[in-house]
Order: structure tokens, then sequence, then C-alpha cells
């Protein structure tokens, strides 16, 4: 802990000048506010912590002095474009004038004000989110939807999109049986742990493979919006990982029948939460039956086991299972 913190001539700790002292954005701040009127907690002469944070925590969230209502917005934006791919206003990193204009102020400004009136708990927003109409509209369009609205500006339609790597992974997880809930700990760099993707510890030199495959963000830079890509190497990832193979085998695991119309039945409900159609109970059908076929040949004593793990892993290779609808 120092004491004081000074301005550094060319980032050189032995070449100090004036002393730093804390402030926050005037265009933001009241201006008959100072610093210290967020100041709530004093510390004590032998404090090792000068409570600075809590400071900033207390101006960043007064709505009538302070930087509340502009972070209000600011975060319910963040929290719409987590589910819709998109926020109301586009440029998530800028709010300022070289932003985008917002989609839908009144929205905005709407969803703020929740925010702020419901103590900022998140959980409300994500749930008067979850549950509008807007959400749950069904991705199909017509001809009209289109010349509206072409690039879904106005919200006429949902539109379909890639799941990111760590849901991905997690959703694997989690359907094979397979996820370890525990939380909090240390991270690590084993690509092979079955806790959620988010204790993946990050070292530029020693990225995991898979979730840089599905656009993990670079990690020294703010990322306001993710890039989405859909190349051969994803799909390879699915057919040929061991991880893939693992996870399809926990699936399997929790079917637990011989019953080739169990099997069928029970992986579409795990995976996909629903039943299969006529046409895809049939070809999933031949296909344990080819596929044991191939087994046997190869005098496979778990012919049958490995062609309903072959099956588990084509369904969790899906884009139904990959893609949010």
């Amino acid at each position: 802990f120092y004491p004081q913190v000074h301005y550094l001539q060319r980032g050189d700790v032995d070449q100090k000048k004036e002393v730093a002292v804390p402030g926050y954005l005037e265009v933001l701040t009241s201006k008959n506010k100072v610093v210290a009127d967020w100041e709530y907690i004093q510390p004590r002469e032998d404090s090792p912590l000068s409570f600075r944070r809590s400071a900033l925590s207390a101006w960043m969230t007064d709505v009538e002095h302070g930087a509340g209502a502009i972070v209000a917005r600011v975060i319910v934006n963040r929290l719409w474009q987590a589910h819709f791919g998109q926020g109301l206003v586009a440029t998530p990193n800028d709010f300022g004038i070289s932003g985008a204009v917002p989609s839908h102020p009144e929205l905005l400004d709407w969803l703020a004000c929740e925010l702020i009136e419901n103590d900022w708990r998140l959980k409300h927003i994500h749930q008067l989110i979850l549950t509008s109409a807007v959400y749950l509209q069904s991705s199909d369009t017509n001809k009209n939807k289109q010349q509206m609205d072409p690039d879904n500006q106005w919200l006429s339609r949902w539109l379909p999109r890639r799941a990111e790597g760590e849901v991905i992974r997690d959703s694997m997880l989690a359907v094979s049986g397979q996820l370890d809930t525990e939380m909090y700990g240390p991270g690590t760099l084993d690509e092979k742990m079955k806790r959620r993707s988010i204790y993946f510890f990050i070292k530029r030199s020693k990225l995991i493979p898979t979730m840089m495959l599905f656009d993990w963000p670079e990690h020294l830079v703010s990322i306001g919006r993710r890039s989405s890509t859909t190349i051969a190497p994803q799909a390879l990832s699915f057919l040929n990982g061991s991880q893939g193979r693992v996870y399809a085998e926990g699936l399997f695991l929790r079917i637990d029948s011989e019953d080739p119309d169990v099997v069928i039945e029970k992986v579409f409900q795990l995976a996909l939460l629903r039943a299969p159609a006529a046409e895809e109970r049939m070809v999933a059908k031949s296909f344990l039956t080819e596929q044991k076929a191939v087994y046997e040949a190869q005098s496979d004593q778990q012919a049958f086991a490995n062609a309903c793990i072959d099956l588990c892993q084509m369904i969790l290779s899906t884009n139904e299972f990959v893609y949010i609808e």
C-alpha cells in the first residue's frame, strides 16, 4: 500500500511528479459535488485500506449526482445484448456522441429505471427480458417482415445465433451428467476439467484450444461484443475431438438402455429438450442399425453401445444444440 500515488515522468518510478489525487469524470458529476461527498467510509490511521474503490462505487451508482443514470443504461444494454446478440445500443462500449443511437430509447430508459428501483438486481432484469413477448417470438419470417425490418433492428422476429464457446462446453457437460457445479476456488489450464468454463485460467501463452475455436475473446482489451464465426474446425472438433467423445459417452450412460427406441427418445429429450419427429426417429434408428453392423464387423463386443455413443455425439454436434433458437 502506497500512501500517495504520483504521476511518473515517462512511466519511470524514479521520476515522480505531482501527487495524483482521486477524481471523477466532470461530465458525469454535478457541479456542486466533490470527491469527498462519496467517501462514506473513513479509514483508520492504521488501516491498510484507503476505501477509494468504495467511494468510486458510490459515485458510479449515484443516480442524482454521479454516474448512476448512464451506468444503469450501460448495464441493461449489456444484458439485452447477452440475450439478443445485439444491444438496444449497438455500440456497447461507446454511449457517447460517436456511438450508435439507441434503437428503442424509451425501452432502454425504462429498463434502467427498473434496475435502479430494484436495488440494482440483475436477476430482475433477466427475468423481465426472458419473459417478454419480444424474447418469445418465433424465428419464422415472411416477405413483409423482411421488407419492413431487413436487419431486425425493430425486433420483428427472433434471430437464431450460435452460443458462446463457454455455453456450448458447459451445456455438453450438463447434458452428459458430468458438470461439476462446485463454485469458487482457483482456475485451471486443464481442458479436461469438469467445472464451468468460467474457471479456466487465462494465460496468454497457453490458451484453451476449444475455447479459441469458438471465438474466445482477446483478454487484454475490452471487447464490447464478441465475434461469431462459423468455420470447418468447429465441426471437426465435435466429430473428432476427444472431449466431444467423452461428453457423448456420458450422455449415453445417462440413458442406460439397450432398446433403440428408448435410446433415441431419451437422447432427444436430454440434449434437445423435445421428442424426435417421426422422420428423425426413422433416420436415427437406421443410423444405429448401420453403425452397430460396422462395429460388429470389427468384432467389437460393445457394438450397440458404441453405435449409441455415435448417435449421442451426432446430436451434440447439431445446430439445434449449439444455436439459441
